[in-house]
């Protein structure tokens, strides 16, 4: 995690910041489980036109699986396409009303 801004002081003061705010696994916790999150990860990452240093809310304190899982779903390109696949929901699984927890792609309607 050596790459930029990942070892600037504005990025671990952010870090410290959000995991203050919100020092639990925040995909975790939808699920209904606790887990203590150990990495803030970019809500829309940099190489996608994310900001480096967003506000806390583009932040979202993970545990290390969440995150790898998150990562690999959405922010890894293909060596084929130069994309994400898209297809992976970057929070996996659902509420303890029975509703998926990735807030992205999913429709009331």
């Amino acid at each position: 995690m050596s790459k930029w801004p990942y070892g600037t002081q504005q990025w671990k003061a952010l870090r410290l910041a959000k995991l203050m705010e919100c020092p639990v696994c925040e995909p975790c916790r939808a699920r209904g489980v606790i887990e203590a999150a150990e990495v803030v990860d970019h809500d829309l990452a940099i190489n996608a036109g994310g900001l480096a240093f967003p506000p806390l809310e583009g932040l979202t304190s993970m545990c290390a699986s969440c995150h790898n899982r998150k990562t690999n779903a959405k922010d890894r390109r293909t060596a084929k396409t130069g994309k994400s696949s898209g297809f992976r929901r970057a929070w996996a699984g659902f509420d303890v009303n029975g509703n998926p927890i990735d807030p992205e792609g999913w429709n009331d309607a």
